[in-house]
């Protein structure tokens, strides 16, 4: 273990001698009885040696394996400050990982202090933001409120930067490292407390950070790696084991470790494969189930049923298999559908779980033996499979072994040949991880933070940029001269666009702060803008749809072969009417691109005019979740449209609204009335609609027994004239019964943040 950093610090106490107490002994009050209640008696060695910094003050990148213990000292760094009366940030990559880290810091609230959430489609009410202590928060909630400044901030005490070797994430990795920045250059008494895997570079990260370097290989479940062929492991150490017949590779490794009483975590690259893989352990798996086992997995399956009113394939896909002890996770599947194959797997009635490689870097589901069997995946820029780096390899094997209930883990590469066996071994295996670069310099993410950091009034210089850019990681290290010629490329376009006002000062024009303002890529706001300019009286509805599915801030779905030709044909059936074409300013979009945006329209189209979800998925060849993802940008961009309209054409910001608020639900226009109402979406409100009240005025001379009917909820019908005003007297249940609709947030919950689709880079 190394515990070292390069750069004095006295605002954070490195000067003052450490406590000789314990650690544990020198928890703030109240803390530790808490502590000792999740479990926790006796600290690991990499939880103490950070934690002694933690405690002390200091800044610290704890960078060591899975399940090694880095979470508490995260908490402990939250908890100090809250308890000093500074609030506390935890920033983290995914929404389910908030989640996780949510409901684990609500432990503390006994303390009297407050905790919150934000992510997603979700956001706090500004009044609510200033009442917390703590805030769990992805990297893009925290940029935005930068953006908007909130008083929040200036009490900031502790920042933890979970999982920040993302930093080398090209999508993510900007916002976490320009938020990093501009946190540390605002308050410089910050304590920044990063936790990370193994990586190459760990304590150039500590020294960016001003933080101690505390590394370790310690992990409290030992853990065997190695690589599966002709019937044996072969492990790193070149011992070997014989994996008992019959079967082949993977049902042969599923099966014996299922038989010694363990879990298995299959990866491989892609959600299809995730599926099919699946379906055919699914007779491996049932056959080592007990009496009790099939009647918990019977159980899991059955708690499907409470996910949403509208079927999906997932759900159907899932129904198949959760009652025979195996699931799959990826990007098809929605939040909810996700959620019940999580706890499924916690609560050990899913005995194998098939997944892409995403669930590697998110919430905590450990098992005896983790399973790679795909080591290559497709790359976009090379056009063929090429290797996965190792550390997100390693990160993968890292799962395995869960603590309390496995005496030991095992993550098993499968190989093709013998040769492979050896170059597994040595390629990701044995290699140490992969460093963390930044990606600060992709043009993209620039044009977007340059704005960003003007607009906020971060910058207001060409000095005041290069002390920026000086500061981040990328500025730690590589010459900042290197991004001169970007970042003059990007500020042209950004003036030359009406963004930026021209001339030695930097300042935002108010289309560059509205911009900022709405988490838009700038080329996004220019295509929008020119398309609302462009819309005649009585736009309808699929070109606007287009035009938000060109933008560069909504992602291209991908083209089956079928599909081209039919959708070539939609475009010059469209194209008199369409406000974004190929080839024009300011995208320049080659017309497989156009055609991809083009598909995503029509999706959402299908959507608004309340297809069912499974007819939908199966037409266009997506998942549930790739559809929630869309509908969630789409909603997000509609409102930016809609933001926009207000200041450039006004004729335009009722129908855009109005559309904006027919997506979020999918839902044709003569449902508006009734979905704004809570509790009610596409499918409730079409049942009451048939039924003959077509909006809220004529629910309020509904009967309560005739709602209860139509809704098949007594307690909906109540909150439903509760809140048109036909009945005064309180609710006595609750106004969400029964199995909610996924949907999006309404009204006054709605925000100008952009809401990520977490689960994105999943093949």
């Amino acid at each position: 273990m190394t515990d070292r950093g390069r750069r004095p610090r006295p605002p954070d106490g490195s000067g003052t001698p450490d406590d000789p107490r314990p650690v544990l002994d020198r928890l703030p009050d109240g803390v530790r009885p808490i502590v000792e209640r999740l479990g926790v008696r006796a600290l690991y060695p990499p939880q103490e040696a950070a934690l002694r910094h933690v405690l002390a003050g200091r800044s610290v990148l704890l960078a060591c394996p899975t399940a090694s213990g880095k979470s508490l000292v995260a908490y402990v760094a939250l908890l100090r400050a809250a308890l000093a009366h500074r609030t506390g940030l935890y920033l983290v990559p995914l929404r389910a990982l908030a989640q996780e880290k949510y409901e684990d810091l609500r432990a503390f609230e006994e303390l009297g202090l407050s905790v919150g959430v934000s992510m997603g489609d979700f956001d706090l009410d500004p009044r609510r933001l200033e009442t917390l202590d703590i805030l769990v928060a992805t990297s893009e909630k925290a940029d935005a409120l930068l953006r908007r400044g909130a008083p929040w901030l200036e009490r900031l005490g502790a920042v933890v930067a979970d999982e920040v070797h993302l930093l080398r994430d090209p999508d993510r990795g900007p916002t976490l490292e320009v938020s990093l920045t501009r946190l540390r250059s605002r308050r410089p008494d910050l304590q920044v407390v990063a936790l990370s895997a193994t990586v190459g570079n760990s304590e150039e990260l500590a020294d960016w950070l001003a933080a101690r370097h505390v590394a370790s290989d310690f992990r409290p479940i030992p853990l065997k790696s190695g690589v599966y062929f002709d019937g044996r492991i072969t492990f790193t150490d070149l011992s070997t084991r014989p994996i008992a017949p019959p079967g082949e590779a993977l049902p042969r490794l599923v099966r014996t470790v299922l038989e010694d009483g363990g879990q298995a975590l299959v990866f491989v690259s892609t959600r299809r494969a995730s599926e099919q893989v699946a379906q055919a352990l699914l007779p491996t798996v049932r056959a080592t189930l007990t009496k009790e086992g099939l009647a918990g997995a019977k159980a899991a399956g059955a708690a499907l049923s409470s996910v949403a009113e509208e079927e999906t394939e997932g759900i159907r896909r899932l129904s198949a298999l959760l009652p025979g002890g195996v699931g799959f996770h990826n990007a098809s599947l929605t939040n909810p559908e996700r959620r019940i194959v999580e706890r499924a797997f916690r609560d050990r009635t899913v005995k194998v779980l098939v997944a892409t490689p995403t669930l590697a870097a998110g919430i905590n589901l450990p098992a005896r033996r983790v399973i790679v069997r795909d080591t290559t995946r497709y790359d976009d820029a090379l056009g063929f499979n090429a290797p996965i780096p190792a550390l997100e390899v390693q990160q993968m094997c890292g799962r395995a072994g869960r603590p309390g209930l496995d005496p030991a883990g095992e993550a098993v590469l499968i190989a093709r040949s013998e040769e492979e066996v050896e170059s597994h071994l040595d390629r990701f295996l044995s290699a140490p991880p992969e460093p963390v670069v930044s990606r600060l310099a992709a043009e993209p993410a620039l044009r977007q933070h340059l704005l960003a950091l003007v607009a906020s009034g971060a910058v207001d210089s060409e000095p005041a940029l290069e002390r920026f850019f000086e500061a981040t990681f990328y500025g730690h290290t590589r010459p900042v001269r290197e991004l001169d010629e970007t970042v003059r490329k990007v500020r042209g376009m950004l003036e030359s666009s009406g963004f930026l006002e021209a001339g030695p000062r930097l300042r935002a024009t108010p289309f560059g702060s509205l911009t900022s303002e709405l988490y838009l890529d700038p080329l996004s706001a220019l295509l929008l803008r020119q398309a609302l300019d462009r819309a005649p009286i009585g736009v309808r509805a699929f070109p606007l749809i287009a035009a938000v599915a060109a933008t560069p801030d909504l992602p291209p779905m991908f083209l089956r072969r079928d599909e081209e030709r039919t959708l070539l044909d939609r475009y010059l059936e469209e194209e008199a009417e369409l406000l974004v074409k190929p080839e024009e300013e300011p995208l320049r979009l080659d017309l497989e691109v156009f055609l991809s945006g083009l598909k995503t329209a029509s999706v959402l189209e299908a959507w608004t005019d309340e297809r069912p979800i499974a007819e939908i998925t199966e037409r266009f060849g997506i998942g549930a979740g790739d559809l929630r993802g869309r509908v969630e940008d789409a909603d997000w961009l509609l409102f930016a449209m809609t933001r926009l309209a207000q200041t450039f054409q006004r004729r335009l910001a009722r129908p855009v609204d109005a559309l904006a608020l027919r997506v979020r639900y999918g839902v044709r226009e003569e449902l508006l009335d009734l979905v704004r109402l809570s509790g009610i979406g596409r499918v409730r409100g079409r049942a009451l609609f048939a039924a003959g009240y077509p909006d809220r005025d004529a629910l309020r001379s509904a009967s309560l027994g005739r709602l209860s009917e139509v809704l098949r909820s007594s307690a909906l019908a109540e909150s439903v004239l509760l809140q048109v005003g036909a009945i005064r007297k309180p609710a006595a249940r609750p106004a969400r019964p029964g199995p909610p609709e996924e949907e999006p947030v309404t009204g006054a919950e709605r925000t100008a943040i952009r809401p990520l689709e977490t689960y994105r880079s999943d093949p």
